[in-house]
């Protein structure tokens, strides 16, 4: 994975102890098969492209904290898939928005305005 410097202001849980968000994500149980559920659930064809951005969101939430917004999600998954294609290549496996559906596929709490209609998109 890429390392990537956190800005402190920019997450929420950024404070708290990597141990207690690992804890957190060990007490889930979290598998392949529960995302696939999930997905089939919400009319995604599930793949293994879904499956490494679920991981690679689950490994940003352990190292990083839960985002005070989308944004700093989406930016991250962003430069992380850019050569695939960046925003566009995440549009096309999760057409409800990346980080609104990828984190409910990846069962991690949603960032803060994930969804702004007044925005006019979706995160």
């Amino acid at each position: 994975m890429n390392n990537q410097q956190r800005v402190p202001y920019e997450t929420e849980t950024s404070r708290h102890d990597i141990g207690l968000r690992h804890t957190e994500l060990a007490d889930q149980h979290w598998d392949r098969g529960k995302s696939k559920a999930l997905a089939e659930a919400e009319g995604v064809a599930f793949n293994d492209k879904h499956w490494e951005v679920i991981v690679f969101m689950r490994k940003y939430y352990l190292e990083h904290g839960l985002p005070i917004s989308a944004r700093t999600t989406a930016r991250a998954l962003n430069r992380y898939f850019t050569n695939r294609g960046g925003s566009g290549y995440l549009r096309r496996l999760f057409s409800e928005g990346p980080v609104s559906q990828g984190s409910r596929l990846a069962n991690l709490r949603t960032p803060a305005s994930a969804t702004d209609s007044s925005f006019g998109t979706i995160y």
